[in-house]
């Protein structure tokens, strides 16, 4: 743009945006090169400093703009977030129009395309833009740095912290299950090793259940999946009061799979029957009678007991997902509002926040996201939302923006004092020399320099020349002003005057006729307009010369200027040996007469040209209009030429009239 100008700028812009589109599918970067560029080159020509008029676009357009398609295009809802990709756009965009401005300088100057309609700013904005970018542009470069540095390493403290809450729950949720488990079998090996009656097992069965806060119920089967005893003592209770169909389980997996694989078992997530209706997860192992299967023993998990394990961290809150292998939902963090028992599934976004990192969509909510399986496949994920990326570097990237425009304020402050000290003795002598004021001799400030007391001599020197040369040449101006004005006066008479004949050329004619015809109009005015013809006039300019007919042209225009004489009438010389008439007012009739007492007078008017005597005749068509308002004066002429067309055809030396 600085070199080249607007169209070559915008191709620029378009090529350098498809990378970006490329690698993002966001149209936000060609629609905001194309208009910065439009906008910086309307303002530079104005005499903006380009970084002053970038800082302005984006805070007007770009960011808004910008805004716009975060929110609809991306979908993010991170206040935080939004308002770092903000600056950072504003920080882009104020980059690389100060790398442009710093290397302004060094471009030679035969690769600029001179646009001469650019208005160059002050010397003090040159002076305040090339300080301001000398300092801006590397505290710029530092600033986006240290800030991707940060914002690298916060990616990776999430990264980090969020494989190590998975892994620490999911090694939580594994020992949890295996410590109920290990319980579920030793008094599965308890009742196997000898023989207890009922009352002995009940109470075996509500001491375990008593003794492990975890479980909220258990049971133990006989061989054939009938439910012999139940804890706690409540469920015993309900246990008592059900029937025998009520009372088997031999269609529960955690039955089929202990007695058919003779070995413990967890189960994936399902709904309780009988006692409560919670989801549950079940742990069972077989027991034995003289080593035959004799049932199993059961207990069950309350999955609203795994909330305990769940714990924040210090830097970020993280919440937690676990599933089943089916992937039914175990567990979730009250946040997440999730239903228990319902099948959960990743539903992985188009990562916005950071490399690394997958994105999860979790009720219209965006969550980064960690995975770890345990050895019994459910899954554990550890989520995070992406305010956790901003927090943990979004002061430091403030404090630097604050800097930056500390820097920038402290820059424009000095930059703009010591810009008026090289440029007020500059302005001072300007303006005394462009107001033919004597320019002073001495410096009225200490800041003056050797170049600028140069310009003050040379120009001391000029104004005294000027002067007495701006003096000799007001009076030849004058002088000459005078003659041209003569000159103008008679070459306004020489454009609408025929030189030969002295009376209207076609330029005057139309000129007047027309203003005349469009007040007759306007009047409802009869008007009639003739055209003339000399007839035969070849043959006088071949038989007595060029020089007689001009006799006989002047011959013809004097009849006409004695024939009409009114104000609104006008006579022309239309071309050649062509005459026109314009008639207004008064009736048509005594139009029609006038012009064929003319025809008549012109047939009997003898043109004597050295010793010879010419006759010479005139064909006339004319068109006359009483009330017709829509004809215009073009058509009036055309229909006046039909006319004198007719009288040439039908024998010359005729008058050939219509009207409307």
């Amino acid at each position: 743009m600085i070199t080249r100008g607007l169209y070559p700028a915008a191709i620029a812009a378009l090529i350098g945006s498809i990378g970006l589109y490329a690698e993002t599918h966001n149209p936000a970067f060609f629609i905001n090169s194309l208009i910065e560029i439009f906008v910086l080159y309307v303002l530079s020509k104005r005499g903006w400093v380009l970084l002053i008029a970038d800082v302005l676009y984006w805070v007007v357009i770009g960011i808004p703009i910008t805004y716009f398609f975060v929110i609809y295009f991306y979908g993010i809802t991170s206040s935080e977030f939004i308002k770092v990709i903000m600056l950072k756009q504003l920080l882009n965009g104020v980059l690389v129009v100060s790398a442009a401005s710093l290397l302004r300088p060094f471009i030679p100057r035969k690769w600029h395309k001179l646009d001469s309609h650019l208005k160059l700013p002050k010397l003090s904005y040159r002076i305040f833009e090339l300080s301001m970018i000398s300092i801006v542009l590397p505290s710029l470069v530092i600033t986006l740095i240290l800030s991707n540095n940060s914002a690298k390493i916060a990616e990776q403290q999430a990264d980090d912290l969020l494989g190590v809450q998975a892994e620490h729950y999911a090694e939580i949720t594994s020992n949890h299950l295996t410590y109920h488990q290990r319980m579920v079998v030793n008094l599965a090996n308890t009742l196997s090793w000898q023989h207890y009656d009922s009352s002995q097992k009940l109470e075996l069965l509500l001491d375990a259940h008593s003794q492990y806060p975890d479980v909220f119920s258990m049971l133990v089967t006989d061989n054939t999946g009938y439910v012999t005893h139940g804890a706690p003592q409540e469920f015993e209770e309900t246990l008592q009061k059900l029937t025998k169909e009520e009372k088997m389980v031999d269609d529960r997996l955690y039955y089929q799979v202990a007695r058919s694989r003779n070995t413990h078992y967890i189960s994936d997530v399902f709904q309780a029957r009988g006692y409560g209706n919670d989801p549950i997860v079940a742990l069972s192992a077989p027991y034995y009678a003289e080593e035959e299967f004799a049932g199993v023993v059961q207990a069950t998990l309350n999955l609203a007991n795994f909330k305990k394990f769940e714990s924040g961290s210090q830097s970020i809150n993280v919440y937690i997902i676990v599933t089943d292998a089916k992937n039914q939902l175990v567990y979730s963090s009250d946040l997440l509002n999730l239903e228990p028992l319902t099948e959960f599934s990743v539903a992985e976004i188009e990562q916005v926040y950071t490399d690394d990192l997958p994105l999860m969509n979790v009720n219209s909510s965006f969550y980064l996201y960690k995975k770890s399986i345990t050895d019994s496949g459910w899954k554990i994920y550890a989520l995070s939302t992406p305010d956790a990326l901003i927090d943990s570097y979004k002061n430091d990237f403030y404090k630097l923006i604050a800097s930056l425009l500390i820097i920038a304020s402290i820059v424009l402050l000095v930059t703009r004092k010591f810009s008026k000290q090289i440029t007020r003795p500059l302005e001072t002598i300007v303006k005394h020399f462009s107001s033919n004021e004597p320019i002073p001799a001495k410096a009225r400030t200490v800041y003056s320099s050797a170049e600028i007391e140069s310009v003050r001599d040379q120009l001391q020197q000029a104004q005294f020349f000027m002067l007495e040369y701006q003096k000799t040449l007001q009076q030849q101006v004058e002088a000459k002003t005078k003659e041209l004005r003569e000159a103008n006066e008679k070459l306004a008479l020489v454009s609408v005057q025929d030189e030969l004949t002295k009376i209207y050329n076609r330029r005057g004619f139309d000129q007047n006729a027309k203003n005349a015809f469009a007040v007759s109009i306007r009047h409802a005015t009869p008007v009639t307009l003739a055209i003339l013809d000399i007839d035969h006039f070849k043959n006088v300019n071949d038989q007595w010369g060029h020089a007689a007919g001009d006799e006989c042209i002047i011959m013809v225009a004097e009849e006409l200027r004695n024939k009409f004489k009114r104000d609104s009438d006008f006579v022309a010389r239309y071309g050649g040996e062509e005459f026109v008439v314009f008639l207004a007012g008064g009736d048509v009739a005594t139009h029609q007469k006038m012009l064929d007492e003319l025809r008549m007078s012109i047939a009997n008017h003898e043109v004597y040209y050295e010793d010879n005597i010419i006759s010479i005749t005139v064909s006339i068509g004319a068109y006359s209009i009483v009330d017709n308002l829509e004809i215009t004066y073009d058509k009036l002429v055309s229909n006046a030429d039909k006319l004198l067309y007719r009288s040439k055809s039908s024998g010359r030396n005729t008058l050939t009239a219509e009207q409307q």
